[in-house]
This record gives structure tokens, C-alpha cells and sequence, in this order.
């Protein structure tokens, strides 16, 4: 592990936990509105289209009524935080890689602040030419034509 995926993972440790957390109470609330539905719903009448349309509206896609339908609770868990796992891995190389792009060598002052969307945060970085700041915001994306809400986080490195 460099040092920049060291300090990164430790920057956002809190927040990962808080991440994985409600992405696992998420996939709950999930589970027993699909439940509940099953429960008071007429497949027949409905028709099999809109009965699976909204099974797939109730679990947030169809992606995720396939990964999460089909296993206990345990196995719920599972895919919930491998889900997070990869989430976390790809915006930690994607910051790392803008960081090593503007010659990070260190990484200080950090300072965040969660948001209804994520989280907006601050920080210095260390290179060859000096110190630079970095500006990292989270945005809520996703629409039509993506299966799932989604946070994406903006990197942004500033001269200081």
C-alpha cells in the first residue's frame, strides 16, 4: 500500500464505516418492502410486467433485486459489503490517481464534513513544487439510464 492509499483509506475510515452501514440498512429496508408488496400484491391481476416492474422499483433495479433476492440475511451482508468494498477501492484509486497526477508525495491538513449527499471535504497535499490544496465534493448521480442512485465523488486539486 503507497503512502497516498494509506493516508486516504485513513481519511475516510469513519465515513466508510458509516457508508457500509447504511448501504447494509438500506438493503434491509429493501428486503422487507419487497416482502410486505409480495404480501398484499395479486401477481395475476397485476400482470407478470408491472408485478416485476415494481419489485425491481421497490429494491432500487433490477440489478440489485437480482444480488439480493435468493440469500438469507448473511448472504445479504455479503454482497451489501463487497458491493462497498468496491465502491470504496475505485473512489480511493480514482482520488489516489489525481493526487499522484499532480505529484502528491504527502498528504495533510485534512478536514470533511458530512452532507445529505456524502461528504465535502478538504485537504493539503505535499509535492516537489510545494503544497497544493485538494477540494473533494460527493454528488448524488444516476437517472434514466443508470441502474442505481449513486454517490460520485469530484476531485479537484487547487494551488494553494
Amino acid at each position: 500500500m503507497t503512502t497516498i492509499q494509506a493516508a486516504l483509506t485513513t481519511m475516510f475510515a469513519k465515513m466508510d464505516a458509516e457508508f457500509v452501514a447504511r448501504q447494509q440498512a438500506w438493503a434491509t429496508a429493501r428486503i422487507e418492502a419487497l416482502k410486505a408488496f409480495i404480501a398484499t400484491s395479486n401477481r395475476r391481476e397485476m400482470g407478470e410486467h408491472a408485478y416485476y416492474a415494481q419489485c425491481f422499483a421497490l429494491m432500487g433495479g433490477k440489478t440489485w433485486y437480482n444480488a439480493l433476492t435468493g440469500h438469507n440475511a448473511e448472504g445479504r451482508a455479503l454482497v451489501v459489503a463487497k458491493h462497498c468494498a468496491r465502491v470504496i477501492e475505485a473512489r480511493n484509486a480514482s482520488i489516489e490517481a489525481k493526487l499522484l497526477k499532480a505529484g502528491a508525495t504527502e498528504v495533510q491538513d485534512v478536514t470533511f464534513g458530512m452532507t445529505n449527499d456524502g461528504f465535502h471535504g478538504m485537504f493539503v497535499i505535499v509535492t516537489d513544487a510545494g503544497k497544493k490544496a485538494v477540494k473533494i465534493e460527493t454528488i448524488i448521480a444516476g437517472g434514466y439510464n443508470i441502474q442505481c442512485l449513486h454517490q460520485r465523488t469530484l476531485v479537484k486539486v487547487m494551488a494553494r
